[in-house]
């Protein structure tokens, strides 16, 4: 994958080795520091709506951890 872009397409994360970027092909390029998941845009709103239902559950299985009596 060719991973020259312009910096003004790319939506930087907190962390320098993160990011998400729309290529002029159009497709979503997410970087997790030395992997790049190459998706439509349409697999991108399936990610990210997986990636949101995941935390979600993580979220309420961990509060409810908190409440068990030990």
């Amino acid at each position: 994958m060719n991973d020259t872009h312009e910096r003004n397409q790319e939506a930087l994360s907190r962390r320098a080795k993160w990011a998400v970027y729309q290529c002029p092909k159009g497709c979503v390029h997410v970087r997790l520091q030395n992997v790049t998941l190459t998706l439509s845009p349409c697999e991108f709103a399936q990610f990210v709506e997986m990636l949101g239902d995941a935390y979600v559950r993580l979220g309420v299985r961990a509060a409810v951890a908190t409440l068990r009596p030990q």
